[in-house]
């Protein structure tokens, strides 16, 4: 009776702030609530219920990896009507409280390996959603019947356009994923020499034989190591990027990112940085960082610009690509439930599920505000020559 009781108030109170009866829930035994929800919560093991009174957000990700919960209905909705609720209780925490909760979950630094964990999974299985460019990060769509390689496609141009790319730039890519940006920073902007570094195996190895077949030695040059170690190249750059890439650095060692990058730009370069994050610092998901992104942090915008305020870093522009990036986690689901079988047959059901779950809650997290997506230019001292507002209609 109290499981029912707790049950029925919870629902009633996600319901209420959602004006609607969004969500219903269902218990083994056969009890129900409410007769006319949308979507039900099925709930397989009772255990579950006493662990989301504890840590609501653990509670479900993992009973529904674990198949202890199904879905009757839309999950993606499920999860928005749970997330605004909880979100909109969170705020009314004390803000100590809140902060204590960033800073107690934060983690001894671990990257290469944290890296490794995700993104080395198998390039067979990023192939399977991704695009042809396998770019893994927001795309930007500037129509609605826009596909997802042509978005992909738009948001590196859009990016380099920003960069101001002339022949005779050298580009850093901090993060440099599978190396479509330096490919297209040559091929399509040709530039003098595009530079990537990377944690991942798997990354370095595409990119060392892409540049083979392009027949690109000494064009493209990709390094697998950490930002820490960039001096170390011994190169400066009068351009840098990093897209998707600052989530992984973690909020402590923030001034030591934009140090290194501060050291190898050429004075009067530009920096884009192209990251997830919030609008105020936020509790990091436990359940990402557990499952998905281990040691990841989403940096608010203030975390950011306190991060280098001893730097001579000076703004020129920032852009919300929120809803874009909503888009681009729909394309990916799509996709990724469409090879429903290959992954489960290769990987297992409750990769599947744990997977589906990360994609859908990643998507409703952007929907509801809860997540965004800046890109940051800043320049190395005064740059009084940039062309403002061009780029925005020239994508």
């Amino acid at each position: 009776m109290l499981t029912e009781r707790f049950l029925k108030k919870l629902v009633d109170n996600i319901n209420n702030f959602n004006k609607g009866t969004v969500v219903g829930v269902k218990l083994p035994n056969g009890w129900s609530y409410p007769s006319n929800a949308r979507n039900y919560v099925v709930v397989k093991n009772p255990e579950i219920v006493k662990r989301f009174v504890k840590n609501p957000e653990m509670a479900f990700g993992e009973g529904y990896t674990d198949g202890e919960i199904e879905i009757e209905g839309d999950l993606e909705e499920v999860l928005a009507a749970g997330l605004r609720y909880l979100r909109n209780s969170e705020r009314r925490q004390f803000p100590f409280l809140k902060l204590f909760k960033v800073f107690s979950s934060l983690k001894p630094n671990k990257d290469r390996e944290n890296v490794q964990y995700h993104y080395d999974i198998g390039d067979e299985f990023y192939k399977l959603w991704l695009d042809k460019s396998m770019t893994y990060s927001c795309a930007y769509f500037d129509s609605e019947n826009c596909s997802l390689e042509e978005a992909q496609a738009k948001k590196r141009e859009l990016s380099l356009k920003k960069l101001q790319l002339k022949p005779e730039d050298t580009l850093l890519d901090v993060g440099c994923g599978w190396g479509a940006v330096l490919f297209d920073a040559v091929e399509k902007f040709g530039i003098k020499k595009a530079v990537g570094i990377t944690l991942s195996k798997n990354q370095y190895n595409h990119i060392k034989e892409e540049i083979k077949r392009k027949k690109l030695n000494g064009k493209v040059e990709v390094y697998l190591m950490h930002y820490k170690d960039l001096p170390k190249l011994g190169q400066r750059f009068t351009k840098v990027i990093s897209i998707g890439m600052f989530e992984h650095v973690g909020l402590e060692n923030y001034p030591i990112f934009f140090r290194k990058i501060y050291e190898i730009l050429e004075d009067k370069g530009l920096f884009l940085l192209h990251t997830i994050g919030k609008i105020h610092p936020e509790k990091p998901s436990e359940w990402i960082r557990k499952y998905i992104f281990p040691g990841g942090y989403l940096p608010a915008l203030e975390e950011i610009f306190n991060a280098f305020k001893d730097l001579n870093f000076q703004l020129i522009d920032i852009d919300n690509w929120r809803l874009h990036y909503y888009r681009t986690l729909k394309e990916w689901k799509k996709r990724f439930l469409e090879n429903k079988g290959w992954v489960i047959n290769n990987l297992g059901e409750r990769f599947f599920r744990m997977w589906e779950f990360y994609l859908t809650a990643a998507a409703v997290s952007f929907l509801i505000g809860s997540n965004y997506v800046f890109q940051i230019l800043l320049s190395k001292g005064e740059v009084n020559d940039y062309p403002l507002i061009e780029y925005r209609f020239k994508a």
